[in-house]
């Protein structure tokens, strides 16, 4: 017995999985990033985030002080744990904890650090850190 043209198209549809419109935190619009493209955007993102920040300058002093061979692997060592740390707790957070919550909560610590940093320049606290 022959199955008609109707009854094959039916089949494929049944097959295919469902399509939703909703993207998955692990894509952008709806498409699924390659790793050259998530890699060559972090890279992008962390480099201007990070170029002339406290730690760079932090590492140029260490540099004058110690062997930079030494600072530079220490501080890449440094940051490959923190941002491990960081990747780790992201995929933990993921679908947990809404984007705008970490947003807000990151917002408010970059806050406060900048009016912890500012009292200690006004000398209004003293701290060691």
């Amino acid at each position: 017995v022959e199955k008609g043209e109707e009854g094959l198209l039916a089949e494929e549809e049944a097959a295919e999985p469902a399509k939703t419109d909703l993207a998955s935190p692990r894509s952008v619009g709806g498409t699924h990033m390659g790793f050259w493209s998530v890699c060559a955007k972090v890279f992008m993102l962390m480099f201007v985030a990070e170029m002339g920040d406290r730690t760079q300058i932090a590492m140029i002093v260490l540099a004058t002080r110690h062997d930079p061979y030494f600072v530079c692997f220490g501080s890449i060592a440094g940051f490959l744990v923190v941002t491990a740390l960081a990747v780790v707790c992201g995929e933990f957070l993921a679908g947990k904890v809404s984007e705008r919550l970490v947003t807000l909560v990151g917002g408010g610590l970059f806050l406060l650090f900048a009016l912890f940093t500012l009292l200690q320049a006004a000398h209004v606290i003293h701290s060691d850190l």
